[in-house]
C-alpha cells in the first residue's frame, strides 16, 4: 500500500528573522510554585511565552512533572506549533530548575543535577544545529544553569555556600564556553558575599551583561532593571512590595562578549520583560505600561511576582537567507519507493538529514531533481533535514516509515 506522509509550509514557519543571522533567545523565569494549587496560570504564562518567543526557556520554583508536562504542551506547543521539547525532569528538594528548547534550532546534548544544601542547581548543555553542521565539524555548545538561592536577608552565607558549589563545579568543565548561569538569586546588591562568589571566585568569572552590580535594593536609580514584586500586595501567593529588587538576574562568561566560541550577545537585547523604568515600588501594570501589550502586563501580573529576564545571541552563521522556492511549498515521504519528493524541482542544493540527537546521518547533492532517495540502511522514525544552496535555507521534518 502507498503511504504517503504530507509535510506542507511547514519550512516557511521557520525562514523569519532568526534566520538572516540565526538568534537564540534565552530567558529565565521564576514561576511562583508552579503549578501549586492554580495550573490556571498556564493561560498567562501561554500569553508571555506567546509574546517573547525564547528559544531557550529555564524555570525555577516548578513544582512537578505534571507542571512540566503542563507547560511543554499548553503554554509553548501551542496554535500548532510543535518545536519544543524538554529536558528531563529531575525533582529534586523543595521547588525543581527546569528548561525546555526550541528543537529546530537546538539540541539537548546533556544535563546534571548539582546537590547544594537548600536546592539543587541544574546544568543543561545544549548544541545548535547549524544548517551547514557535517561529520567532519564542529558546533556550537551553550551551557546553561538554573539556580534559586536562599530567599531571605538574614541568608547572605546560605546563597555564597550555593553559589560556591556552583563555582567548583564550573571548574570541573571540559568545555567551559557559551556559558549562562541564571535564575533567581534572591540578592540585595551586586555586593553581597554571593553575588561576589559568582562573579569571581574559581577559574572562570562570570560577568553581568549590562554592567549593573550596584546596590539594588529598593533604590530608584536601578528601577529599570528590578525584577521583582509585580505586586503592591500579595496575592494567593508570593511577594508584594512592588518593583524594587533585582533578584532575577543571567550572568555569562566573557567569550559571549566577542564571539570566541560562535555566539555574541545582541547589544540592547538583555531586559527584564514589561519593565520600562517607571514601575519603582508600583506593579508592572500601574502606571500604564507601554512596554508591552496590556494582555501581556496583565499576564505578569498574575503569573509570578517575579519578572522574566532574557537576553539575545546571534551566532556566526551568518548566511544570508532568503528562499526562491515557491510559497506554496509541499512535500512527502513516499514510503514504497523510500523517497523525499517536493511538488517542485531542486536545483544545486545539499540536502542534510538529522536524526533528533542532531546527527548528520545521510547528506546528498540535489540538482534539478524532485526528490531525494533515502538509503534503506536509515531506520524508520522522525528526522529533520535541510536543504542548503549558497546562501539559501529551507528546513523541514519527515517521518520515515
Amino acid at each position: 500500500m502507498l503511504k504517503l506522509i504530507l509535510g506542507i509550509g511547514f519550512v516557511f514557519s521557520l525562514l523569519g528573522p532568526a534566520f538572516g543571522q540565526d538568534t537564540i533567545r534565552v530567558m529565565y523565569y521564576n514561576l511562583l510554585n508552579f503549578p501549586d494549587e492554580s495550573p490556571e496560570r498556564v493561560s498567562d504564562l501561554r500569553q508571555i511565552l506567546g509574546y517573547a518567543q525564547p528559544d531557550v526557556l529555564v524555570v525555577c520554583e516548578l513544582q512537578s512533572s505534571e507542571g512540566a508536562d503542563l507547560i511543554l504542551n499548553s503554554a509553548l506547543n501551542v496554535w500548532g506549533e510543535d518545536k519544543y521539547e524538554a529536558a528531563e525532569y529531575m525533582d529534586g528538594p523543595y521547588t525543581d530548575n527546569m528548561l525546555f528548547y526550541n528543537s529546530d534550532l537546538l539540541g539537548l546534548l546533556g544535563q546534571e543535577e548539582i546537590p547544594t544544601d537548600v536546592r539543587d542547581h541544574n546544568e543543561f548543555q545544549l548544541y545548535y544545529k547549524n544548517p551547514s553542521l557535517s561529520a567532519a565539524s564542529d558546533t556550537i555548545y551553550l551551557n546553561l544553569y538554573g539556580l534559586h538561592l536562599k530567599a531571605g536577608s538574614g541568608f547572605f552565607n546560605q546563597r555564597k555556600e550555593q553559589a560556591i558549589v556552583l563555582k567548583y563545579h564550573l571548574n570541573s568543565l571540559s568545555n567551559a564556553e557559551n556559558i549562562f548561569v541564571g535564575g533567581d538569586f534572591n540578592f540585595y546588591s551586586g555586593n553581597e558575599s554571593g553575588c561576589l562568589a559568582i562573579r569571581e571566585t574559581g577559574d572562570i568569572n562570570l560577568f553581568d551583561p549590562i554592567a549593573s552590580i550596584g546596590d539594588w535594593n529598593n533604590n530608584v536609580a536601578y528601577a529599570n532593571i528590578h525584577t521583582q514584586s509585580t505586586r503592591t500586595a500579595p496575592l494567593a501567593d508570593g511577594a508584594g512590595g512592588g518593583m524594587d529588587d533585582r533578584f532575577d538576574l543571567i550572568f555569562t562568561t566573557a567569550d559571549v562578549f566577542d564571539n570566541s566560541n560562535g555566539l555574541e550577545l545582541i547589544e540592547g537585547s538583555y531586559q527584564a520583560l514589561g519593565q520600562d523604568g517607571t514601575r519603582f515600588n508600583s506593579t508592572i501594570t500601574s502606571p500604564y505600561n507601554p512596554s508591552v501589550p496590556d494582555s501581556v502586563s496583565n499576564a505578569l501580573y498574575y503569573m509570578s511576582d517575579h519578572l522574566p529576564v532574557l537576553l539575545d545571541l546571534k551566532t556566526d552563521y551568518t548566511a544570508s537567507i532568503s528562499t526562491e522556492l515557491k510559497e506554496n511549498l509541499q512535500w512527502y515521504y513516499n514510503a514504497t519507493s523510500n523517497e523525499l519528493v517536493f511538488n517542485q524541482n531542486i536545483e544545486d542544493a545539499q540536502f542534510l538529514l538529522y536524526d533528533l540527537s542532531g546527527q548528520l546521518i545521510f547528506n546528498q547533492t540535489v540538482d534539478h531533481s524532485n526528490s531525494i532517495k533515502f538509503p534503506r540502511s536509515i531506520k524508520n522514525g522522525l528526522f529533520c533535514w535541510n536543504l542548503v544552496r549558497k546562501d539559501k535555507l529551507l528546513r523541514g521534518k519527515v517521518v520515515k516509515q
